[in-house]
């Protein structure tokens, strides 16, 4: 493929330099010019792209790659095709990969591959758990930033997860290939923890477990052998992470953990238990299975090069260890006895010590809605240690588990603790006093006491624009936790149209979500065409609400009608039906009026008078 250096792929990205290319796709570092910030470009190779099928999947895969949104993964923000060129636009990380750091510092120490292992699980947890397997996890597609943040990407072979999905072909990169994904091409969660795993053992001992000059060699081995304990090579390794590389690497899927998730809680604890100098074993394990073979010993104490199913059934492993003991220990009739034990049962090695040994792992039930009674004797069989918690709890009623950590439904090593947290009943709170505040600002308010924005209603009213003018709960007031409250926020006040042009106030009313009735009136004041009043239903008026705005007609013409010689009270009668405010200049009393009459008017007769104008009789 020509390189796109200077190109604008998609009418958006302008392709900055040439970052890698693999076998599938090259990957530019380009500027996004819409959103202005720098992404990884990702094209895929002219003879793949002419591939419908090849580029069907990748454009599925992609899609699924986009929903994950986890600050361990690299994020996916846009796929398309210009021309012939077919692109994944990803989020891109300033740094190197993995593959990188162990080209430049060898092996890494326990400290830092758990550094490293403990967010790259929970980012892969988060794609397990979004029903996505990865299938092609390998040093170089973790990113190391340059911000200290560690992100799995390359989701290019991903897809999505069924109880045995079928790849077609074997994909992915041969030396962290699965033995399910070799001998069926099946895979499933599993299939990612085996290759994480495989990772796991490069990272402590420099090396990939197996070496061959083609790739269907080692293929081969890992379809037929066991990884070793990582302690084999580099006697540094704790024996924590050695079982976590056992347990990982186990050939049958069954024997391995389930999912990332599952996996995670052990990492979490490991790197835990190493933090504070605990580095004999993931869990506390029994005195009377551990073997003290003395400080004279030669080699690494921990031993759990033993454990290798491969080294246990090769015979001159066996014959040549026993002699190394016999010269170096005057107990080496005890360990060779070991060793033999274990090589009789070969297979079983770390397969036991992962089921029914001391490493076995238990199951938790589902527990919430129980009593703590129900809930003790549900785990009692597991072998579990129990310990008790309160919370307070909306959905659960007082004194019933609310639910257990580890979660239900989870795998957890025998001897472990679970706790029960049992329900408090809910939680009593203030409501807070909201108005005033913007929308956003109320919200976080009620957050921090632990209640929840309910029904949000926008009304036209005097308050700005998106501020709370009122709540649904008074303030001060208690309410249980998780409770919600509703808000009432201001769209501000209604448009004061007075005078405008009535077509000039359509316009602006057509941006309003409000119904509009239309009414014709005359005016003094207002010119004809002209808005005299927009009057809503009710006050405050709902978004959606009614008003009516009433237009001018201009003022309404009178013709002054001949009064003279009417009585008072005739004349005062019919000026006012009129619409004319009548001013009586008499010196006769008011019970006259019904008898005296009027000798003058102003104006005369036949005079226009506007509706409201003021007109004068007179009757002296």
């Amino acid at each position: 493929m020509a390189d796109l250096s200077g190109v604008l792929v998609g009418n958006r990205y302008l392709v900055s330099s040439l970052v890698a290319s693999g076998g599938m796709a090259s990957v530019y570092l380009a500027q996004d010019t819409v959103l202005e910030r720098r992404v990884a470009l990702k094209v895929i190779h002219p003879h793949l792209a002419g591939d419908k099928s090849f580029v069907d999947k990748f454009r599925r895969e992609a899609k699924m790659a986009a929903k994950l949104s986890h600050p361990n993964l690299v994020n996916v923000f846009d796929q398309g095709t210009d021309g012939q060129i077919i692109f994944l636009v990803m989020e891109y990380v300033p740094g190197i990969t993995l593959r990188d750091a162990m080209n430049d510092f060898g092996a890494l120490d326990a400290k830092k591959t758990l550094d490293i292992i403990q967010p790259l699980t929970a980012g892969l947890a988060k794609a397990h758990s979004a029903g996505i397997l990865h299938r092609d996890i390998k040093p170089e597609n973790v990113f190391l930033s340059n911000d200290g943040s560690v992100k799995l990407g390359d989701f290019g072979l991903a897809r999505a997860i069924s109880s045995h999905t079928q790849t077609g072909s074997v994909v992915g990169t041969v030396a962290y290939l699965s033995p399910e994904l070799v001998l069926r091409g099946q895979a499933d969660e599993r299939t990612d923890i085996y290759s994480l795993g495989v990772m796991i053992f490069e990272m402590l001992t420099g090396k990939q477990p197996y070496q061959g000059e083609q790739a269907v060699q080692i293929a081969y081995q890992h379809a037929n052998s066991r990884i070793p304990a990582p302690s084999v090579i580099n006697n540094e390794v704790p024996e924590l992470l050695d079982e976590i590389v056992l347990w990982c690497t186990a050939r049958a899927p069954a024997d391995r953990p389930a999912n990332a998730a599952a996996l995670l809680k052990v990492i979490e604890r490991a790197k835990k238990d190493l933090a504070v100098g605990n580095t004999t074993s993931l869990e506390d394990i029994d005195s009377t299975i551990r073997l003290d073979f003395g400080e004279d010993l030669p080699g690494n104490s921990n031993a759990t090069e033993i454990l290798s199913e491969l080294e246990l059934t090769n015979p001159s492993y066996v014959s040549e260890t026993a002699v190394k003991l016999q010269k170096g220990n005057k107990r080496a009739g005890v360990v060779i006895w070991l060793i033999t034990l274990l090589a009789i049962f070969g297979g079983g090695g770390a397969g036991w010590w992962f089921s029914l040994g001391p490493g076995g792992q238990a199951t938790i039930p589902e527990l919430s809605g129980r009593s703590v009674d129900t809930a003790r004797e549900a785990l009692e069989p597991t072998g579990l240690s129990i310990e008790i918690a309160q919370e307070h709890s909306t959905e659960i009623a007082e004194g019933l588990v609310t639910r257990t950590d580890p979660e239900a439904g989870s795998r957890v090593f025998k001897n472990s603790t679970v706790t029960i947290f049992v329900s408090l009943g809910p939680l009593q709170v203030q409501v807070p006093e909201l108005l005033g505040l913007e929308l956003t600002e109320a919200t976080g308010e009620l957050e921090q006491v632990g209640l929840r924005v309910g029904k949000v209603e926008y009304f036209f009213a005097e308050a700005p624009a998106n501020q709370v003018f009122g709540q649904s709960e008074a303030p001060a007031s208690l309410l249980d936790q998780g409770t919600p409250v509703g808000l009432f926020v201001s769209e501000g006040p209604l448009p004061d149209l007075t005078g405008v042009e009535i077509s000039q106030a359509r316009q602006l009313l057509g941006q309003l979500a409000i119904e509009i009735t239309e009414q014709e009136v005359f005016n003094n004041r207002v010119p004809a065409g002209q808005v005299v009043s927009l009057t809503p239903a009710i006050q405050p008026l709902p978004k959606g609400g009614k008003a009516t705005l009433e237009i001018s007609k201009g003022p309404e013409i009178v013709i002054m009608p001949n009064v003279v010689s009417e009585t008072i009270a005739a004349a005062v009668n019919l000026l006012e039906r009129l619409g004319l405010e009548v001013i009586v200049d008499t010196n006769r009393l008011r019970s006259e009026y019904g008898i005296a009459k009027v000798q003058r008017q102003s104006p005369a007769a036949g005079t226009q008078l506007r509706f409201g104008d003021s007109v004068t009789i007179v009757s002296r």
